[in-house]
């Protein structure tokens, strides 16, 4: 639901003087014919619109750092990211004993770059799954496929990158041992053989808690060693690796529950969400900003203005449990209907983002009567791929959003 939000903004005001067009009139010749025109004004109270939304649907394949766990925020809820990946052997013509064997070592092999969150006990759950995932297919946050056998399970508490094994139930193994030789003379045949396998958090932690682990995509392994119990050893490979060949190949499920939490108040209570709005990396939240008032301002019959700088300045909540996120974007529709960006860092002596619009496309859309369309939306600037949340003070409470504007008045 839309939360109204009413805030001052103060209009910095520099004067400077341009040649351009507006209601058909050239600015120079209305200046020459009246030098005295040109002066500077105050306006100060607009109204800014702002509100929390969810995304719908985000791509979670063709991503190099794909996440993996569970976070619980009071205020932005339950994240959790699960991962479905199909795997292919590093070598192919294997050949396998078909008795006089013994599994020796069986494990995940994961690359941890990063952590968002508080580092606690993760259990995970591993699974088989009945198909592929296909690298030429295109997977959303919802997306999900079938699974059956569980293969083992295992615990991350990890605060630094680094590469980690995690051993999975040997008896299991014989998944990937192949009676004949046909499994492994490509691919496409592993893969029809040994499908992949998904990747779960298993139990929810408590508020705010949990940790998300970004990982890298290419040091996603399975290991699997072998040994015979009647001195034939010479004639194996005893060691296999099994290796995420493509970016598509992987994919992540986020499941996103609000309730209880802050941003569900936001959402279903306008009256509760005046204050505050909220931004959500993992398919979760992001921000509409409107500012209703500029267009009528521009439009003023007395006045014509030029705008020189656009500048926004957004004043966030510092969380003690999870890290303001480094970048936000704001996105918006250009003059031809392009959706352009521009970020803005975290400036941590204040907890503030100022984000700068192009001038140009400011005026044209306020020229052509189609600023209040152009669909301002603040974001993680990588949603799908990162974690990060954050808290962002509303237009009604004591640290409002300032927009600063530059114009010249004539």
């Amino acid at each position: 639901m839309k939360i109204f939000k009413n805030t001052t903004i103060g209009l910095c005001l520099f004067i400077a003087l341009f040649s351009c067009k507006k209601d058909n009139l050239n600015i120079g010749a209305d200046i020459s014919g009246n030098p005295g025109s040109v002066s500077a004004a105050v306006i100060d109270t607009f109204n800014i619109v702002t509100y929390s939304k969810i995304e719908d649907s985000v791509i979670t394949s063709q991503r190099s750092s794909p996440l993996l766990g569970v976070i619980n925020s009071a205020e932005t809820g339950i994240s959790k990211s699960s991962l479905f990946a199909s795997f292919v052997p590093d070598s192919l013509d294997r050949n396998f004993p078909s008795a006089n064997f013994e599994i020796d070592s069986f494990y995940l092999q994961i690359h941890i770059i990063g952590v968002y969150g508080n580092n606690i006990n993760q259990e995970f759950d591993v699974y088989k799954i009945e198909s592929i995932v296909n690298s030429d297919s295109t997977y959303y946050n919802f997306d999900s496929l079938e699974i059956s056998t569980k293969i083992g399970s295992f615990i991350i508490n990890q605060s630094d990158s680094g590469v980690y094994k995690f051993n999975l139930d040997s008896s299991n193994a014989l998944n990937l041992i192949s009676s004949s030789n046909s499994e492994y003379q490509s691919n496409l045949n592993f893969q029809s053989f040994f499908s992949g396998i998904y990747i779960t958090p298993r139990n929810t932690p408590t508020e705010n808690d949990g940790a998300i682990y970004s990982l890298n995509r290419t040091g996603i392994s399975l290991h699997l060693s072998f040994s015979t119990t009647d001195g034939m050893n010479d004639d194996y490979d005893l060691n296999l690796k099994y290796l995420i060949e493509e970016d598509n190949n992987i994919f992540a499920r986020f499941n996103h529950d609000l309730e209880g939490s802050d941003l569900e108040l936001v959402i279903n209570d306008s009256a509760l969400g005046q204050n505050a709005f909220y931004v959500q990396g993992m398919a979760g939240a992001y921000a509409e900003i409107k500012f209703p008032e500029i267009q009528d301002w521009f439009n003023n019959d007395s006045s014509n203005y030029l705008v020189n700088q656009f500048e926004l300045k957004i004043l966030v909540e510092e969380n003690s449990t999870f890290s303001l996120p480094e970048k936000l974007m704001i996105t918006y529709l250009s003059s031809t209907g392009i959706k352009l960006y521009t970020t803005a860092e975290l400036y941590a002596l204040d907890d503030t983002y100022t984000f700068t619009i192009a001038p140009t496309e400011v005026n044209i859309a306020l020229e052509n009567k189609q600023f209040n369309k152009m669909d301002f939306q603040l974001a993680n600037p990588f949603p799908g791929s990162e974690p990060d949340q954050v808290k962002i003070f509303g237009p009604n409470s004591n640290n409002s959003p300032i927009l600063k504007i530059s114009f010249t008045k004539y």
